[in-house]
């Protein structure tokens, strides 16, 4: 039988999610992500893994508004952990002086929650056939 000990003590826990963007990273996808960070962090989660794994840099604009949202969730009091994912993920982070960690993400907890937030900015044309 629970008890509103029991259930305070729940509330007051460490909420983990981990996010994978997967797309094109324009601002619309970083808006995207920034809406969904602020609305985790209004509800109480502590630790964001962040996942970059299947994003292609498509803007400076896009890596420019990710900084921002990832500063607003930490001023907020969440951690956020970033895998860069691929070579071109890791150099824009690396340029844009934003920390990466895989051993963050590595040790993430198997209870967390699971997000995928997608958008391709383009689509690709269908070939003309004969």
């Amino acid at each position: 039988m629970l008890s509103t000990e029991t259930i305070a003590q729940q509330a007051t826990g460490r909420i983990s999610v981990f996010v994978d963007l997967i797309g094109d990273l324009d601002v619309t996808l970083a808006t995207l992500f920034a809406d969904t960070l602020a609305h985790l962090a209004a509800g109480g989660t502590t630790d964001v893994f962040l996942n970059t794994k299947h994003v292609s840099l498509s803007s400076t604009d896009g890596l420019a508004a990710l900084d921002a949202a990832l500063g607003a969730a930490r001023a907020a009091g969440c951690s956020v952990a970033i895998d860069p994912g691929n070579r071109r993920m890791r150099s824009a982070f690396a340029t844009a002086r934003i920390p990466c960690s895989r051993e963050a993400l590595a040790s993430r907890p198997r209870s967390a929650r699971h997000l995928m937030i997608a958008r391709h900015s383009a689509t690709a044309a269908l070939p003309k056939s004969a």
